[in-house]
């Protein structure tokens, strides 16, 4: 019975054991008193036990209602606490997101349009999680994370996803300054087979393509698979490996000249395929909302 008493009832309660009076706390309440004392006696039934004795001094708490009291303040007490972290979350004021990203947007890109968001909303736990696409799109649909930003290639058909184009960054190949190959005037694809390519797991139309490449030529069978970016670039930068990746993740050490981009003849220009990916039909909380906003602007900005 108890499960469907509702807060006007309870708010009932705490006028008349504040007034004393049914006509008193009924019209505090802006209720006709037939109303009040309906309201009162259906509340007393769902208990089982009687709140108040009625008498012609007005309506004195019972022992039943003294020990309910403190229950029913903290009941209040906790729906306006729980009314302001909704109305906190909702102002971004308070609350936690956590977004997924690939190794290669979250440098460039993600990492500025996280560092505007907690600038913007230093109130919000921001949680960064970074892998490739397959672990990022098992994240999502696990609830996990609100949505991340990646190569789509592999994801661009599944039904259970909603994906936002990006705008496209050109990439290519790159070594330290001093690498050999830098001093070949010409420069194709099997020269590089070489040396070790230091590469993140790759989407499979890429991974295709580089295979093909390489299959005239004893394979692409010198490599190292590290989701570590700044690690990968780092190994790079300090051995004869090579690398490929968006021009924007290395646009530092290239103006540094710590590392150089090679001019490789036979092949095409890479290009990312990157997307912002979110669950279809699922709406994202206010901070997500913001964070994808911020992210959309950043992305038209940086390409």
């Amino acid at each position: 019975m108890i499960g469907h008493m509702d807060t006007r009832q309870l708010q009932h309660f705490l006028a008349l054991l504040e007034h004393r009076n049914f006509a008193r706390a009924a019209d505090a309440v802006h209720l006709s008193q037939p109303a009040f004392s309906r309201s009162i006696q259906q509340l007393e039934q769902q208990l089982g036990v009687s709140l108040f004795d009625r008498g012609r001094h007005g309506a004195t708490a019972t022992v039943y209602a003294r020990a309910a009291l403190p229950h029913v303040r903290a009941l209040f007490a906790a729906r306006e606490a729980l009314l302001q972290e909704i109305q906190a979350v909702q102002g971004l004021e308070t609350g936690a997101l956590a977004i997924g990203t690939g190794p290669y947007p979250a440098i460039g890109l993600m990492d500025q349009v996280a560092a505007r968001f907690v600038d913007r909303y230093p109130g919000i736990r921001l949680r960064l999680h970074t892998a490739n696409w397959e672990d990022l799109r098992h994240d999502l649909l696990a609830h996990e994370i609100e949505l991340f930003v990646a190569d789509t290639r592999e994801l661009s058909t599944d039904p259970a996803l909603t994906i936002t184009p990006l705008p496209q960054r050109a990439g290519g190949i790159f070594c330290r300054r001093d690498h050999p190959l830098t001093r070949q005037r010409e420069l194709r694809w099997p020269a590089l087979l070489s040396y070790p390519f230091a590469l993140t797991r790759l989407p499979d139309a890429i991974e295709a393509t580089l295979q093909q490449l390489s299959a005239a030529h004893g394979g692409l069978t010198r490599r190292i698979e590290c989701d570590n970016v700044a690690m990968l670039v780092a190994m790079v930068a300090g051995s004869d490996a090579i690398s490929m990746a968006p021009v924007s993740v290395i646009q530092t050490q290239l103006a540094t000249g710590a590392l150089v981009m090679l001019p490789v003849q036979d092949i095409e220009e890479i290009q990312t395929s990157y997307g912002l990916v979110q669950r279809r039909e699922r709406q994202l909380s206010p901070a997500a909302a913001a964070f994808r906003d911020l992210l959309l602007q950043a992305a038209d900005l940086t390409a």
